[in-house]
């Protein structure tokens, strides 16, 4: 083995130090019709003058049609020395193209994966689907090329160029990617992958880390030269299929159809496939065809249309009794999408089980921090489940299920049910455990592509209205600015569990939570999410040297724990035109109040959610509201006149959760330039006080400012006086 690595190194070394003998490829793997940019050249998919367009297919192949060029166009400084063509040749009506090279550099020839061609050329090289029927389907190029600048060539080479994986299967959970070799030895590589929704790497070390998603990822290693080495790179190819094959043998399950919609991989019409589940609904027949629903799980909570669907043997149903719900079947069906919504078309039945056992639930947060707490559960209350932790197959020699089990670290659950004999089909989840260095910023989630999965740390900025549902919506952002946030949309509670209150999550609360980033008319937000940690925000009032502020609860708030403060709540009475302030002890979450204290920060212990208050009229917003009318709103200040309502200016804006007062004056009254408060419980008739002096600014009780020679009540600093 040793020998075998000294030789292996050497050969690099000759490779990059003699530059008429040097040997660099490239794979292009040809999964979009638009122009692919390699190091070494541009690889193009052109109709010509065919009459179809170049197609990719559900396998990420590119399909040439008749009379299609395929365009690989060296960049500068780059010579091509050879081009390998994966490809197939598909027939129609029994004609299919053949490829021919139009370039007059080079020779080309067929081989057992497609065609070569050989030789020397900076000229674009154009290979032609010659022919009217049928395509060709092109799903990579290897491209062996040179430099022609005079720096020393470089190398840079992965082993393997193709992994197929099985999400489940051994070689899934086991893989974390390759290192690229180079020559010189030790050039500093950086590594990259084009679908972070499949895999993920490190781009220092090559670790790969993969997503539990289906698709298609290209891992890339790249030496960036420098003035003296010339760059180089290479690729492989990353595919994540479903646990199951869809044959006979290994049909696919409803969850597996909608994972390869998902990723894109169930949009060629007419292949046929195997597939398994629980028949949900029956919905007609004709023509001795049968439409029903499939499921993985009597439950129908994800199901698959079967449209059209004959018997064994491809014979006629007689009724539409010859089939039961809660029947397991295997069916052999056309895949098709209509809209979004995948189906499966024609076809029939290979298999039924009239009397299958429903598979167990299992149910947990699948992405957590610490732990996670795992139930299972069956239909028949008389059931044995057993189940397994390390992703084996579970059977009646594993461990019997009794009480909920917790993890603390990633696994694999499966668990299958045993009912009077039978045996249900085994199902699975995984569970992941998060470490910190996974969790990203609420900027970062944003700029994730639709359908990654991350694990977001923010903190609540705003929550939807409760209507009693099981979840809630809120916003996180990394500060408490309501603005550039996220949505999480249909948010659970820890463990998976219900939102039962409106104050479970509130704003300023810390969370952590896993999910797919997902659309939504355009704006981003976390759908199916879990919410893997919660750290309650403590009510705090900030009061000024003022004496008085604007509070606004998060959740219930008893203020009887904290003496040195005193709240309000706040009534206009447009009948006299003026504002009375009436105490309370304790209030719910998510309302307005009035407070009083010596100035500084005072935190608030939380209340009984049952607490209820009188009418209160103070106000807030949870987003930025635009004042447009003078006079109309009112916010709490401390001006010339002492502490007060303050009309706010037109063209204003008050801030999210900002207490305030709006005054609908009617025709008997003008609007007040401010409204005074000052100790307990009443509006500006409070008690009268004889001022030491008169020189302040006065006010009448209309809220008119009046000179010296005015007598009777006035305000002056916010409080009643006598002027005589």
């Amino acid at each position: 083995m040793k020998i075998a690595r000294l030789l292996f190194t050497c050969l690099l070394l000759l490779i990059a130090s003699e530059k008429s003998f040097a040997v660099y490829n490239e794979t292009i793997f040809t999964s979009k019709t638009i122009p692919l940019k390699g190091t070494s050249a541009v690889v193009t998919f052109q109709k010509n003058n065919g009459t179809s367009k170049p197609q990719k297919t559900s396998n990420n192949s590119i399909r040439l049609y008749g009379k299609g060029t395929l365009i690989i166009t060296p960049n500068d400084d780059f010579e091509l020395t050879k081009i390998d063509y994966y490809y197939k040749i598909n027939k129609s009506n029994g004609s299919s193209p053949v490829p021919t090279l139009t370039s007059t550099d080079g020779s080309f020839q067929s081989t057992s994966f497609g065609g070569s061609w050989t030789g020397s050329t900076t000229q674009p090289i154009i290979l032609l689907s010659d022919g009217t029927k049928g395509n060709i389907e092109f799903s990579r190029v290897i491209i062996t090329f040179d430099y022609r600048n005079g720096k020393q060539d470089t190398y840079t080479s992965f082993v393997t160029k193709e992994f197929t994986l099985r999400i489940g299967r051994d070689n899934y959970a086991t893989f974390n990617g390759q290192k690229a070799k180079t020559a010189p030895d030790g050039l500093p590589l950086i590594y990259s992958s084009d679908n972070e929704s499949v895999a993920m790497v490190d781009t220092m070390t090559g670790a790969v880390r993969l997503k539990n998603n289906l698709g298609t990822a290209t891992i890339k290693s790249s030496f960036a030269g420098n003035d003296s080495l010339n760059p180089s790179s290479d690729s492989y190819k990353i595919i994540v299929n479903p646990y199951h094959e869809g044959t006979a043998e290994s049909p696919y399950s409803v969850a597996e159809i909608y994972a390869l919609r998902d990723a894109k991989r169930y949009i060629q019409e007419g292949d046929s496939i195997y597939v398994s589940g629980f028949i949900t609904k029956i919905k007609s027949i004709a023509g001795g065809m049968i439409t029903y629903y499939i499921s993985d799980d009597i439950s129908a909570q994800q199901q698959l249309l079967v449209y059209d669907n004959c018997n064994f043997n491809k014979t006629k149903f007689k009724s539409k009794n010859d089939l039961a719900v809660g029947w397991f079947v295997t069916i052999k069906g056309r895949n098709r999408v209509i809209g979004t919504t995948p189906q499966i078309r024609g076809g029939y039945v290979t298999k039924i089980s009239k009397d299958a056992v429903n598979s167990p639930i299992i149910s947990g947060c699948t992405a957590f921090l610490d732990s996670s707490l795992v139930t299972l559960s069956a239909d028949e209350a008389k059931a044995k489940i057993y189940y397994t932790t390390d992703g084996s197959e579970p059977t009646e020699l594993s461990a019997e299920y009794a009480a909920p089990f917790s993890l603390g670290a990633s696994a694999t659950v499966k668990a299958v049910s045993y009912f009077n004999g039978e045996k249900s089909i085994v199902v699975s989840q995984e569970f992941k455990k998060v470490g910190k260095s996974e969790l990203v910023t609420v900027a970062d989630a944003l700029k994730a592509a639709d359908g990654a999965r991350v694990y977001v740390r923010g903190t609540v900025a705003r929550t939807e209205k409760y209507s009693g549902e099981s979840s809630l919506n809120y916003y996180i952002n990394d500060t408490e600015d309501v603005s550039n946030g996220i949505k999480v949309d249909n948010g659970k509670y820890l463990q998976n569990t219900d939102i039962v209150s409106a104050f479970q999550i509130v704003r300023g609360d810390e969370v952590c939570v896993a999910a797919k980033v997902g659309d939504s008319d355009g704006v981003k937000v976390l759908k199916a999410p879990q919410l893997m940690s919660i750290a309650k925000c403590k009510d705090q009032a900030q009061v000024s040297t003022a004496g008085w502020a604007t509070f606004v609860s998060r959740r219930p708030v008893d203020f009887s724990y904290t003496p040195a403060i005193s709240a309000y709540i706040v009534n206009y009475s447009a009948d006299d035109n003026n504002v009375t302030l009436s105490p309370v002890t304790a209030i719910p979450g998510n309302i307005a109040v009035v407070v009083k204290a010596e100035a500084g920060t005072y935190t608030l212990q939380c209340g009984n959610e049952n607490t209820t208050v009188g009418v209160n009229d103070l106000a807030f917003s949870d987003t930025s509201k635009n004042v447009d009318k003078a006079f109309n709103i009112y916010v709490l200040a401390k001006q010339n006149n002492g502490c007060g309502f303050y009309p706010v200016k037109a063209n204003t804006t008050i801030a999210p959760f900002k207490g305030y007062l709006v005054i609908g004056h009617s025709s008997k009254y003008r609007a007040k330039p401010y409204y005074a408060i000052d100790t307990t419980t009443t509006s500006i008739a409070n008690p009268v006080y004889k001022p030491k002096k008169m020189e302040d600014a006065r006010y009448n009780l209309s809220g008119q400012r009046v000179n010296t020679n005015y007598r009777g009540l006035v305000i002056v600093n916010g409080r009643k006086a006598i002027s005589k």
